[in-house]
């Protein structure tokens, strides 16, 4: 019996160091978020959905306004809509004796908006059952409980893509998410018929949230403390901005109130002249583009 049970604390032992030699080989490749939770503390964010998640590069900011440290800590709607999770990651993932920063907050109809019956009940949020609510310790590496709990695939897939067997995307050192997907009128097409279908149908299910505007406060009064605050509503397709125009059509109104009420600049990008991946995400070119323009205007801001 002696003999068995130490052949079996073994053979947990081995199954032990080979599920965390796989771990150690989970990167950017391995999904859209990962690297995000295994990062270190941070000093300067870009915060909002996946539009600036993959809208929104750092190394184009950090070069225009001579710096190094931006990082995208941007997820999707489901995952970082301005609420009390969000907020709480926000705060786990800043350096807390930042003190010139640099923040640029995206914001949409949809990050301030709920699909919850109760748009003022956040204990209803879907956010609440998804990583940024089930992994607080966003600075760890490997992060052995985001891989247990939160990550995706089979972790054969660890390997695969190690391996750079699927390369279309990578989230890269800076947090930007690069979606690499063909641009070729047909799939381009097609791709923007789903994406606006699925959108026009799910827009009855979004609500107006008080309590997220009220999150989204807290977020800019809470990186305030720490360095500069700039609002910035992303560009979408003609098709979509008529669909954040229904959801809440004085969005910008409410947005214009904030940068009154904070004392912090508002940048509206609505330019028809990029391109986009579904209608809704810039294609990364265009992301260059779009993220030059916030540096500059950033830039300019800070040389009055």
């Amino acid at each position: 019996m002696k003999l068995f049970i130490e052949k079996i604390l073994l053979f947990l032992l081995f199954l032990a160091i080979g599920g965390y030699f796989i771990f150690t080989l989970a990167d950017g490749n391995s999904d859209p978020f990962y690297t995000r939770f295994t990062s270190p503390r941070q000093s300067s964010l870009v915060l909002g959905t996946s539009k600036a998640a993959q809208g929104v590069q750092p190394a184009v900011l950090n070069e225009v306004l001579g710096r190094n440290d931006i990082y995208n800590y941007a997820f999707t709607v489901a995952h970082s809509p301005y609420g009390p999770v969000y907020l709480r990651s926000i705060k786990n993932k800043l350096d807390p004796g930042t003190k010139d920063g640099v923040f640029i907050v995206t914001v949409d109809p949809y990050s301030i908006a709920s699909r919850a019956e109760n748009p003022e009940d956040s204990s209803n949020y879907r956010e609440n059952n998804l990583a940024l609510a089930s992994v607080e310790d966003v600075n760890q590496d490997p992060n052995i409980k985001y891989l247990l709990y939160e990550y995706p695939y089979k972790y054969i897939y660890l390997i695969t893509k190690k391996l750079n067997y699927v390369s279309n995307e990578k989230l890269h050192a800076n947090g930007w998410y690069e979606v690499n997907i063909s641009m070729k009128d047909k799939d381009h097409r097609d791709r923007v018929e789903r994406k606006l279908q699925s959108y026009s149908k799910k827009l009855k299910d979004y609500k107006k949230s008080k309590l997220r505007l009220r999150y989204l406060e807290k977020t800019i009064r809470f990186l305030k403390q720490h360095g500069k605050v700039y609002l910035v509503r992303l560009p979408v397709s003609a098709p979509f901005l008529e669909l954040e125009d229904q959801l809440d059509p004085n969005f910008d109104t409410k947005m214009r109130n904030l940068s009154k009420k904070f004392d912090i600049p508002y940048l509206v990008i609505k330019d028809s002249l990029y391109d986009f991946t579904d209608g809704n995400h810039l294609y990364k070119k265009s992301g260059y583009k779009v993220s030059q323009k916030i540096a500059e205007w950033i830039k300019d801001i800070q040389n009055r």
